[in-house]
C-alpha cells in the first residue's frame, strides 16, 4: 500500500442502527485531520429517516435498490447531492442501500 493510503472494507465495518429499519456502516470516520465521514446506508423496505436538514453539503450515490428523497426515486448509479441549507425526507419504499459522502464532515 502507497505512503498516504489507507484500505476498509464496507462488509468488514459493523453497522450501527439509525432507526428501526436503516443500518449505517461508518467506513471512514472523521479525524482532526480530516473531516470528511463516507458511510454505508441501508434501508430496509419501508425506511424512513424524517426531515434532514443539511448544515454541510452531502453527496449519495445509490448503489442498489430505489431511494427517495420524498419528492422523487433514485435508482442505482444515481448521485445526488445536497447543499448547505437542503432539506429532504431519505426513504425507501422497496429498500436500497446509499453510499453518503460528508466532506465537510456531519
Amino acid at each position: 500500500m502507497p505512503a498516504g493510503f489507507h484500505v476498509t472494507s464496507i462488509a468488514e465495518t459493523a453497522p450501527s442502527q439509525v432507526n428501526d429499519k436503516i443500518t449505517a456502516r461508518v467506513v471512514k470516520p472523521e479525524s482532526a485531520e480530516d473531516p470528511s465521514v463516507v458511510m454505508e446506508l441501508t434501508f430496509a423496505p419501508g425506511a424512513a429517516f424524517g426531515e434532514d436538514a443539511h448544515r454541510l453539503p452531502e453527496i449519495l450515490i445509490v448503489t442498489a435498490g430505489v431511494f427517495s428523497d420524498g419528492s422523487a426515486e433514485y435508482g442505482p448509479g444515481s448521485v445526488i447531492v445536497g447543499t448547505p441549507g437542503s432539506v429532504h425526507f431519505p426513504q425507501s419504499e422497496f429498500g436500497c442501500t446509499v453510499l453518503a459522502f460528508h466532506p465537510a464532515g456531519l
